[in-house]
């Protein structure tokens, strides 16, 4: 009799079409009389939106998704990877969010709360055993506030984000291992576009975008102890600052198929005068693609832990991706 009952539960509760505890519907009828789910596309698009995109146009056109793109995720090489000094770089960054977006206290979402998680790597991809030469680990906890009350004509304040835990690490121990960790604010300031820009790969909304980042450090007391060990007097901070400014522009130099691009520049704020960094990304957006043309090219101090304390620059060229 146990085994028979538990059979029976069992039954119930994976049928595809009924709730625990009701008898499953065999008739014709059985899809007509099931409860909409909101979860299950075809119950929330109808048939020609599911099929108006190659990506589907459920994932593409919801903007409410948990899961979404952080900072730019690229892969990217500075040579053909088949030349013996051929360095591939890549960049993988994902934001989790943690409470629904309709969770409103006073009609105001007072715990915008999300979860970041960033991996950037350097790969010998021209040595004979492609061995790996860095991956910085970047996770962090923020709130983001989006703000729409503060504007001067198309010139407007977007959002407020609060980190108070950001870690960031090599993942190596001993002489080679560089950690910080960093408690920050940012400010987003966007030009609104005069026409409605497309969003896609990550892309702007706006035609362009000024932020302000500044930080608390804590904790890199491997890198200045890395630099004593050169001799040198410096300090981590030197070459890190204790902030960020950056720049976006939207399709600014071309229209067309091909209108969709995007150059970003970003600096550290109050480092070293002699120790500049900069970085640039341009993304050019291929029509009907998922994908975009990527370059950067970087200058400066900075470029990952290991190297923080080590003038380059180059150029990398590859494909950025969104989702």
């Amino acid at each position: 009799m146990k085994r028979f009952t538990f059979c029976y539960i069992a039954a119930l509760f994976f049928s595809p079409h009924c709730a625990a505890g009701e008898p499953q519907v065999h008739s014709d009828t059985a899809a007509a009389v099931r409860q909409e789910d909101v979860n299950v596309p075809e119950d929330a698009l109808s048939a020609p939106r599911q099929q108006g995109s190659p990506q589907s146009v459920y994932f593409g056109e919801k903007t409410d998704r948990p899961v979404s793109a952080h900072k730019v995720n690229y892969f990217s090489a500075d040579q053909w990877p088949g030349n013996g000094g051929a360095q591939v770089k890549f960049q993988i960054s994902m934001k989790f969010r943690i409470l629904e977006p309709d969770l409103y206290v006073l009609k105001y979402n007072l715990f915008p709360a999300y979860i970041g998680y960033t991996q950037k790597s350097l790969w010998n991809a021209g040595q004979s055993s492609m061995p790996f030469e860095e991956s910085d680990y970047n996770p962090e906890f923020f709130l983001d506030y989006p703000v729409s009350a503060l504007s001067i004509g198309r010139f407007k304040l977007r959002n407020i984000i609060i980190c108070p835990l950001e870690h960031e690490s090599d993942g190596l121990d001993g002489a080679g291992s560089r950690s910080w960790n960093r408690q920050y604010i940012m400010l987003k300031f966007g030009f609104e576009s005069k026409e409605k820009l497309e969003i896609s790969n990550s892309l702007l909304a706006d035609k362009a975008l000024l932020y302000v980042k500044l930080w608390r450090a804590s904790g890199y007391s491997d890198g200045n102890s890395h630099l004593r060990s050169l001799g040198s007097a410096a300090n981590f901070l030197d070459y890190m600052g204790i902030g960020e400014i950056g720049v976006s522009l939207r399709n600014f130099l071309w229209g067309g198929t091909l209108k969709n691009h995007q150059l970003d520049i970003r600096t550290p704020l109050f480092r070293y005068k002699r120790k500049p960094s900069f970085e640039f990304e341009l993304r050019q957006q291929f029509p009907r693609m998922n994908f975009a043309l990527y370059l950067q090219y970087w200058y400066g101090y900075g470029e990952t832990l290991l190297r923080f304390d080590q003038f380059g620059h180059r150029g990398f060229a590859g494909l950025s991706f969104s989702y």
